[in-house]
């Protein structure tokens, strides 16, 4: 008897640490994110937000990015926001992809704010040369090729088309495999000085032309000055096309 009395006291108790246990499994809940965790995720919204924005402003296509959230040590200190952060910035822009600065600010409790940069890496597909181009060269599509590369990384617009560089002259010797910027092209001589023009003046329906002489090299829907081998007198002109310029009425 009293071996089954040990027996079943020793069992209750068993049983009494179980129910006992239950309790505290019941109320245990997921640990609720620091103020580093809650920048990370907002800054990470924010800033995948102003890439689409600007893939759209630019007219990316078949891109792919990555995020990096840069904080500064106090961070760890600061106690987790009630409230929704707020982060502020200036508009995205291609020259800030690689250090984009955000003010976080938590209006809750215990006020606090701090800054963050967002560091981007976007790769999308841009003109490259698949040779050396000379300066000077008029570009073909078969000095061109496609290639993916992170524009990050890049100080100047990227060329998104073969079509944007062909017929452009290279202001400069450009290497092969590297990234076309616009600001290395230019629109070629179409009119060199001293050659002769066609002077053409259109008013409404009624449109004359005459010879002239180019006083200045020009370019595309450049102005320059000629000189009307008629009257000799010297007028502003926007080049048209190769040996043609346009003016108003005369």
């Amino acid at each position: 008897m009293i071996t089954l009395f040990a027996m079943r006291k020793a069992s209750f108790r068993l049983l009494a640490s179980v129910l006992l246990a239950a309790p505290l499994l019941v109320a245990a809940r997921p640990a609720q994110p620091g103020a580093r965790q809650q920048i990370n995720a907002q800054a990470i919204e924010v800033a995948e937000k102003a890439i689409t924005d600007l893939a759209q402003r630019a007219g990316w296509r078949d891109y792919r990015y990555t995020l990096n959230v840069l904080m500064p040590g106090n961070v760890a200190t600061l106690p987790a926001c009630s409230q929704p952060l707020r982060l502020s910035g200036a508009p995205l822009q291609l020259k800030t992809l690689a250090r984009q600065n955000y003010r976080v600010t938590c209006r809750s409790g215990t006020p606090w704010q701090s800054t963050v940069t967002v560091k981007a890496d976007v790769y999308l597909p841009v003109v490259m040369a698949s040779r050396e181009i000379a300066r000077g060269e008029v570009i073909t599509p078969d000095a061109l090729v496609m290639k993916r590369y992170n524009v990050g990384n890049l100080r100047g617009e990227a060329l998104l088309s073969r079509e944007a560089a062909t017929g452009l002259t290279a202001k400069r010797t450009l290497r092969p495999w590297k990234p076309i910027l616009r600001t290395q092209l230019e629109q070629p001589l179409l009119v060199k000085r001293g050659e002769t023009v066609t002077i053409i003046s259109q008013t409404g329906d009624i449109r004359a032309q005459t010879a002239g002489v180019a006083l200045k090299d020009g370019r595309l829907q450049q102005v320059i000055k000629v000189q009307n081998s008629s009257s000799e007198r010297v007028i502003d002109a926007a080049v048209a096309g190769p040996g043609e310029v346009h003016v108003g009425a005369q």
